[in-house]
């Protein structure tokens, strides 16, 4: 049977764009045609068109533009809030495949999920940990716990500039003055309203390293363990640094609790992240590489005791590279109707849940917003 193929348009042709999502947007040629771009740098425009075979009449530096072509789906791939080109993709009738974050408050996240349901579009948030191999093969291992602990995570965040710079991504100091101004205006409203007054540092970990990074392992820890009640304790240090870690305690149903700590060390080439479940009988660690790394796999490793002798098991389920596998169930979540998986309502959770951290810090500038989960 043939595979029905998608028009897609995307959206900001930076970092992610050019090492995973154009290269296997390319590679699955029979599920997608790339039929337009939109970026706020021209010479970006230019060298990611020609290399993608997209003509100069679908290249467009205002991404409302591109919702006027005939494309299925659009791929938000742009820096910051994501909530006005998925408002705009909505009303054009396109279903929207949109990185993380999908935004910075719960109020966007509220007028995407009203838009999105009012045109009948779909809309998938790029939380590519979810569809990983080796994390599908320990939340099934994880769901067959029933006397769990504690969960650790532990990231350890390098330069990510060691990473990118082997893939050659290609970067322009050509977005025209005004146009970058209104952009930076913008986002600052928007923090503004999501963690109010506080200070540069501190608006820079929430966006940089809350929204960012930390979205991804609390996506992931509620699709092994469920939703945290509550945050016990929260720290970031050094005070004022751009250079921030972040350990936060958090407390699930029960007695399980999730101790997290998130930390920025430049130098050491050498990412790090690992999620463990640990209960009094077995201990599940899963170790993601670094997310600019194409295939590379994603080891689960298990202890258990038996016959009185503790026994470690190392499973490496395969080298399917997870920005490629969450593409291809969007296709599905497009042409067959696939519910989707991480959709608006699991983003905003993610949201809701990082702000109550975020709050717990004695950043105080925090309103209403984050008052519970909902």
């Amino acid at each position: 049977m043939q595979t029905e193929r998608i028009r897609v348009g995307v959206i900001g042709c930076g970092t992610v764009a050019q090492i995973m999502h154009l290269p296997h947007l390319r590679d699955q040629s029979d599920h997608f045609e790339i039929t337009a771009l939109s970026d706020l740098s021209p010479g970006l425009l230019d060298v990611v068109g020609a290399q993608y075979s997209v003509p100069d009449a679908r290249r467009f530096t205002d991404y409302r533009a591109l919702m006027d072509t005939e494309v299925d789906a659009v791929l938000v791939l742009s820096g910051g809030s994501h909530a006005p080109q998925i408002l705009a993709a909505a009303e054009a009738g396109k279903h929207v495949f949109a990185e993380k974050p999908l935004c910075f408050t719960l109020r966007e996240a509220d007028l995407i999920e009203k838009a999105v349901a009012r045109a009948g579009v779909r809309l998938m948030v790029g939380y590519m940990k979810r569809f990983d191999p080796g994390f599908r093969w320990a939340q099934r291992l994880v769901s067959a716990v029933d006397d769990a602990r504690c969960v650790q995570i532990d990231t350890l965040h390098p330069s990510e500039d060691q990473y990118i710079d082997i893939h050659g991504v290609r970067r322009f100091d050509d977005v025209p003055r005004e146009v970058g101004e209104r952009v930076r205006r913008a986002q600052e409203e928007l923090l503004d309203e999501a963690v109010g007054a506080v200070s540069d540092a501190l608006r820079f970990v929430y966006h940089d390293v809350f929204l960012g990074s930390m979205v991804h392992d609390v996506n992931a820890l509620r699709a092994l363990v469920g939703e945290p009640e509550d945050v016990l304790f929260t720290d970031i240090w050094p005070p004022d640094s751009r250079f921030p870690s972040v350990t936060t305690v958090l407390r699930h149903p029960g007695e399980l609790r999730t101790s997290y700590t998130w930390t920025y060390l430049d130098h050491v080439r050498d990412y790090s992240e690992e999620i463990a479940v640990l209960s009094p009988t077995q201990r599940i660690r899963i170790q993601f590489p670094s997310p600019f790394l194409k295939n590379w796999p994603t080891p689960v490793v298990t202890q258990s005791m038996e016959d009185g002798a503790l026994v470690e098991r190392r499973i490496q389920v395969s080298y399917d590279e997870a920005f490629r596998e969450e593409l291809r169930a969007f296709h599905s979540c497009v042409t067959d109707g696939t519910p989707v998986l991480t959709d608006v309502h699991d983003a905003r959770i993610d949201i809701s849940v990082l702000q109550r951290i975020f709050a717990m810090s004695g950043a105080r500038g925090l309103g209403g917003e984050a008052a519970e989960y909902r």
